[in-house]
C-alpha cells in the first residue's frame, strides 16, 4: 500500500512538473505599440484632478481620467491606442483658454505628443529608413565629389588630382548607380588613398592632399561605406523598443523630480535611437524639440516701454552765420530733438530704427546791398537709423534725415526807408523778391539743417553702438562663456510692436523646456519667462555635488556667481546664525544637490543634503522640499513658504528617528526661508538715468516662472555734475 501511495504521488508530481514545463514553454504575448513602453500606471501628476473645476469641466476631467486609464493600464490594440491619443488631443484642444486647466493640459500635451511620436517611430518601415539613410549619404557623397572637382579645376595641376582620385568615375557611379559592387570598390580604393596619403614621397603633395577642400569628400566616403556595409544588417526592433522605453521612463522620472540623472539617461536613449534610426526619427525629434529641447528663457518687450526708457530730449542753441542766395545771413537758432525707437519686423534679428524728431527755430536777417530781410524760421526734422542685433553684434545702416523748412518774412528794410514817399514801395519790392526766392531759400535752409544734423546723429549713434558691442560681445557674452552659461541656442525676432528674445541653456546630457503660451497685454511692458530647466542647468554649473559647505558660504558663492555674471555687486538675504551653535553645515548629496520645480503656482526648492551643526546630532541626507508662493498686491510682493517636507534618502531602522530628523530639518528651513514682503518696484541704473520698474505679476505654472513688468515706468534723469567754478578751485588750493 505504501509503495502504491508513493508511486501515485510520484506520478502526480511528474504530471504537474510536465504541465508546468509545457506552460513555461508557451510563447509570451508580444507587446504591441505603446505596451511595455509607457508606464504601467497613469503618471501621478496626471492622475490628480485639477483644483477649482466646475460645471462641464468636472465631466471633462472624468472623461480624461478614463482615457488615461485605458492608455496606461489597458491592453489596447494599435488602432485603439491611436484612437485614445486622438481623443485626448481633442480634450486638450477643448480645454484651451481655461485657466484652471492650463497647467494640467500642458503636462498632458507633452505625454500625448511623445506617445504619438513613439507610435509613429514604431510604425515605420525600418528597411525604408535604412534606404533613406543610404540615399542621404549618397547625395552628400555626390555633392562633395562635385565640389572637390570644381575646386581642382581652378588649379594648374588639378586635373592630375581628379584622375588620381577618379572623381569623374565616382560622380558617374553615384549618379547612375550602374553597379553597387563597382561603386563600393571605387570608394574602398579612394578611402585607402586618403588613409595612406602620409606615405606620399613628395612633401608638397602630402601638404596639398591635407587641405580642407579634401576633408568633406573623405568624411562622405567613410560615412557611405559605413552605412552601405551595414545595409544588410536588420534593425533590431526589440532593441529599438527598449531604447524607446528607456527614453519614456526617464522622461517620466524627470517630470516628477527634475533629476539630472534622468535627463542624462533620456538624452543617452535618444542618442542611441538616432544612431540606430537616423533619418527615421522625425516625429520623435519634433516632439522632443517642442517639449524638452525648447528655449528655456524667453523675453518679450513692448515698443512703448523702450521708447519711454530711452526717450531723451536735447536743446542746442547757437549763432547763424551764412551766405544764402547772395545775402549775408546772421542771427540765432535753437534746435530741439527727441530720440525714440520704431520696431521693424524681422525673423532673425532684433530690428528697429532709432528715430529722431525735432524742430529748429531761427531768427535771422539776410542783408544785400539793396535790402535787409528779417526772417523767422520754423523747420521740422525727422529721421532714422536702422539697427539690427543678432545676439553678438549690433549693426547699423547709414542715417537718413528729412527737413520740412518753413520761413516767414517778418520785416524788411531798404535804402528807400529814408525817403518817406518811397519807403513803402521799397519794402513791397523787397517782400515780393523774397517771396519769389522763398522756395529756393527754404530748400537751401533744409539742406543746411540736414548737413548739420545727419552727420552728428550718425556719429553719436555709431559711438553708442560701438560701446554696446563692447559690453555685449566683449564682456557679457564672455562672462556667460566663462561661467558655462552661454546659450546652446538663441533666437531673436521682432514685429512692428515687440521684440522677442529666446535662449536655451542645455548642455550634453541635459534637458530644457516646453513651449509656453507667450502673450503680453496692453497694460504690460515686459514679460520675462524662466523655465525650471534654465535654473537647474545653471545650478549644475556650481558643482555642489558631494560638497560640505556652511549656509553662509553657500550664499556667498551664490552672490559671487551672480556678481560675476552681471558685473555688479549683488547682496542676498542670509539665514540667521545661531550665536552658540554657529552656521549650519550642508552636506550635499552626490546627485541633484539643489533643484527647482515649478508647478501649480508654486516654486519648489528641492535640497538633497544632510546637516551638521555644533552641539547637534548630524542629520543624514534628506530630500527636502521648500514650497514658495508669490503674490503681487499693489506695490508689494508677498513671498510665503508652504509646508516643508523632508524624507530620507536611506530609510532609517526606526521611524521615530526620521520623525525627529524631519522636525529638525523643518525648523532649519523655516528659519532659512521666512515669509517675506518685498517692494514690487525695482530700481535699475541705465547710463544717465534711474529707471523704476513695477512688477505687476509673478506666475509659477507648468515649469515656468513668469514675471510681468507693467507699463507705469518711471525714468529719473541724473543730471551731470558741473565742474566747480574757477574761484572755488583756486580757493581750495
Amino acid at each position: 500500500m505504501v509503495s502504491l501511495a508513493v508511486l501515485g504521488i510520484a506520478s502526480l508530481a511528474l504530471v504537474v512538473t510536465t504541465t508546468m514545463a509545457v506552460e513555461d514553454k508557451k510563447p509570451q504575448k508580444e507587446d504591441v505599440g505603446l505596451q511595455g513602453i509607457l508606464p504601467a500606471e497613469t503618471p501621478e501628476d496626471l492622475s490628480e484632478s485639477p483644483e477649482g473645476l466646475e460645471g462641464k469641466w468636472v465631466e471633462w476631467d472624468k472623461q480624461v481620467s478614463d482615457l488615461l486609464g485605458k492608455l496606461y493600464e489597458s491592453d489596447l490594440t494599435l488602432e485603439q491606442q491611436q484612437q485614445t491619443l486622438t481623443a485626448l488631443q481633442a480634450k486638450i484642444t477643448e480645454a484651451k483658454g481655461q485657466a484652471a486647466l492650463a497647467d494640467y493640459s500642458s503636462r498632458l500635451q507633452r505625454r500625448v505628443e511623445i506617445a504619438d511620436a513613439v507610435l509613429k517611430t514604431l510604425g515605420q518601415d525600418l528597411g525604408a529608413v535604412k534606404a533613406a539613410q543610404l540615399k542621404a549619404q549618397q547625395d552628400k557623397l555626390a555633392a562633395a565629389a562635385k565640389a572637390l572637382t570644381k575646386y581642382l579645376g581652378t588649379l594648374d595641376n588639378g586635373n592630375g588630382w581628379v584622375e588620381y582620385l577618379q572623381l569623374n568615375e565616382l560622380q558617374k557611379e553615384v549618379k547612375n548607380s550602374y553597379s553597387e559592387v563597382e561603386l563600393l570598390d571605387l570608394l574602398k580604393s579612394l578611402k585607402a588613398k586618403f588613409e595612406s596619403r602620409g606615405a606620399l614621397e613628395d612633401a608638397e603633395q602630402r601638404k596639398f592632399f591635407n587641405r580642407d577642400q579634401f576633408k568633406d569628400l573623405e568624411k562622405s566616403v567613410s560615412a557611405f561605406l559605413a552605412d552601405a556595409q551595414g545595409e544588410g544588417k536588420k534593425v533590431d526592433a526589440s532593441q529599438v523598443r527598449q531604447e524607446l522605453k528607456a527614453l519614456v521612463t526617464n522622461l517620466e522620472e524627470y517630470e516628477a523630480t527634475q533629476s539630472g540623472k534622468n535627463a542624462f539617461e533620456a538624452r543617452k536613449a535618444y542618442a542611441q535611437l538616432r544612431q540606430e534610426l537616423e533619418g527615421g526619427l522625425g516625429p520623435l525629434t519634433d516632439a522632443l524639440r517642442n517639449n524638452y529641447f525648447n528655449y528655456n528663457l524667453r523675453v518679450m518687450v513692448a515698443e512703448d516701454f523702450i521708447n519711454r526708457l530711452i526717450n531723451d530730449s536735447t536743446c542746442e542753441k547757437g549763432p547763424v552765420v551764412d551766405c544764402i542766395l547772395g545775402a549775408y545771413v546772421t542771427g540765432n537758432q535753437a534746435t530741439t530733438t527727441e530720440v525714440g525707437v520704431d520696431f521693424k519686423p524681422s525673423d532673425t534679428t532684433l530690428r528697429f530704427d532709432l528715430t529722431l524728431s525735432g524742430i529748429t527755430n531761427s531768427e535771422t536777417s539776410g542783408t544785400t546791398n539793396q535790402a535787409t530781410i528779417y526772417t523767422s524760421g520754423h523747420h521740422q526734422i525727422w529721421g532714422g537709423k536702422e539697427i539690427n542685433f543678432d545676439g553678438d553684434t549690433f549693426t547699423t545702416e547709414p542715417a537718413w534725415v528729412q527737413v520740412d523748412a518753413n520761413n516767414t518774412t517778418v520785416g524788411a528794410s531798404t535804402k528807400l526807408d529814408r525817403i518817406p514817399l518811397l519807403s513803402s514801395l521799397g519794402r513791397s519790392m523787397a517782400y515780393r523778391r523774397t517771396e519769389e526766392l522763398r522756395g529756393e531759400a527754404e530748400a537751401i535752409a533744409a539742406q543746411r539743417v540736414r548737413d548739420r544734423v545727419r552727420p552728428r546723429f550718425d556719429e553719436e549713434v555709431d559711438e553708442r553702438i560701438a560701446r554696446s558691442n563692447e559690453k555685449v560681445g566683449g564682456e557679457l557674452n564672455k562672462r556667460l562663456k566663462d561661467n558655462g552659461l552661454f546659450p546652446s541656442a538663441r533666437s531673436y525676432a521682432s514685429t512692428d510692436s515687440h521684440l522677442y528674445v529666446r535662449t536655451r541653456l542645455m548642455d550634453t546630457g541635459e534637458l530644457a523646456a516646453n513651449s509656453p503660451p507667450l502673450s503680453i497685454s496692453a497694460k504690460d511692458s515686459v514679460v520675462l519667462q524662466l523655465h525650471e530647466s534654465v535654473m537647474n542647468n545653471s545650478l549644475s554649473r556650481m558643482a555642489l555635488e558631494g560638497r560640505k559647505i556652511s549656509d553662509q558660504d553657500l550664499i556667498t558663492e551664490f552672490e559671487k556667481s551672480i556678481t560675476d555674471l552681471l558685473d555688479r555687486k549683488v547682496t542676498l538675504q542670509r539665514p540667521p546664525v545661531d550665536p552658540d551653535k554657529g552656521p549650519n553645515i550642508l552636506a550635499f548629496d552626490e546627485k541633484d544637490p539643489i533643484r527647482v520645480q515649478i508647478t501649480d503656482n508654486t516654486l519648489n526648492i528641492i535640497l538633497r543634503c544632510g546637516f551638521e551643526q555644533k552641539g547637534e546630532t548630524a542629520v543624514p541626507t534628506q530630500i527636502i522640499t521648500v514650497p514658495l508662493h508669490f503674490k503681487v498686491e499693489g506695490d508689494k510682493i508677498h513671498i510665503t513658504r508652504g509646508d516643508v517636507k523632508s524624507s530620507p534618502v536611506v530609510r532609517p531602522d526606526r521611524i521615530a528617528a526620521q520623525i525627529a530628523r524631519a522636525g529638525v530639518v523643518r525648523n532649519k528651513m523655516e528659519k532659512a526661508f521666512p515669509d517675506r514682503v518685498e517692494d514690487s518696484q525695482v530700481k535699475a541704473k541705465l547710463e544717465n538715468r534711474n529707471v523704476f520698474l513695477n512688477i505687476t505679476g509673478i506666475d509659477a505654472k507648468d515649469g515656468w516662472l513668469t514675471l510681468t513688468v507693467g507699463n507705469d515706468l518711471t525714468v529719473e534723469k541724473i543730471e551731470a555734475e558741473l565742474p566747480p567754478a574757477v574761484e572755488e578751485t583756486a580757493a581750495a588750493k
